[in-house]
């Protein structure tokens, strides 16, 4: 099976950028924009067109919308005062950076910028930080791609991320792979390592806990070639190849996003059968727990 990205663009013509800006700015009938509506609401991502052009002032300038009253000339005191207002208006005693991108008024990553991160912003309008959660690692991003990438039956886009498919931002993915596109790479390089053994996560069992009940029916442990739980690598491979739909009713998350997609042994773990691409298939729940222990 081959992996690989979709085609990717490389030969975009600053004059398709600036128009894609002037774009946005009229849908919202603005004679400006930030960095956060352009990025919500653009084909791109800002940090394409500040590289192309230097700066997103440049950016601005170039498309003929103003810049004199932009976020870049923003106070620290107004900035302070209007996270207060959105931690107001939203009754919370904290905000996001998500949050203040809905209701906000200016461009959250400037003042991001100036303070270091989010956090400390918060800690400066007297607010409490939203980073109490776990440390989000490359293993974390990986596994959140290959679930976005099982719902939608196909390879995830910014635009998937910017309308709240992942859990996680794109400046996230940004921060630990160096933008979207890189994390794409990081995870087609992951699923398609074929000298990782099949030990680095363990999947829910795919038959129901009774197939152990007849203790002559199990077959030792140490005589297998495999082992019963399924990693992340061969339970992507197994899906794309079924292509994201159950084997035996054809549901699919893409259709029915209450369908949940499980991998389960052809010949049961139970009755001898090895944790290998032959004998696994992609069943829904209702169809896996159907079929319980039977081949």
């Amino acid at each position: 099976m081959e992996f690989k990205l979709n085609n990717y663009h490389r030969n975009i013509s600053s004059e398709d950028f600036l128009k894609d800006v002037k774009e946005v700015a009229s849908r919202l009938e603005k004679n400006t924009l930030t960095t956060m509506e352009y990025d919500k609401y653009g084909q791109y991502h800002h940090d394409t067109l500040r590289k192309r052009f230097g700066s997103w002032k440049n950016v601005l300038n170039l498309a003929g919308l103003n810049t004199e009253k932009h976020n870049f000339y923003v106070s620290d005191q107004e900035y302070i005062l209007d996270i207060q207002r959105v931690a107001h208006l939203l009754k919370k005693s904290t905000v996001t950076i998500i949050q203040y991108q809905k209701y906000g008024k200016y461009d959250a990553s400037i003042f991001s910028k100036r303070c270091g991160s989010w956090s400390k912003v918060l800690l400066v309008a007297g607010l409490e930080p939203t980073g109490h959660h776990p440390k989000v690692t490359n293993q974390d991003l990986i596994e959140e791609i290959e679930r976005i990438w099982i719902k939608l039956g196909r390879q995830p886009t910014t635009t998937d991320i910017k309308n709240g498919v992942s859990k996680y931002s794109l400046n996230t993915y940004a921060r630990h792979f160096g933008g979207w596109r890189n994390a794409l790479q990081a995870f087609i390089e992951y699923v398609s390592d074929e000298n990782t053994p099949n030990t680095d996560r363990k999947e829910k069992l795919d038959e129901p806990d009774e197939s152990y009940s007849d203790a002559q029916e199990l077959i030792s442990e140490k005589s297998r070639k495999t082992r019963r739980d399924i990693n992340l690598r061969l339970r992507f491979r197994v899906m794309q190849r079924d292509n994201f739909k159950c084997c035996i009713c054809g549901a699919s998350p893409a259709n029915d996003p209450a369908v949940v997609l499980h991998i389960d042994h052809i010949i049961p773990w139970s009755k001898g059968g090895e944790t290998i691409m032959e004998n696994l298939q992609t069943l829904c729940s209702k169809c896996n727990l159907g079929k319980s222990n039977l081949i």
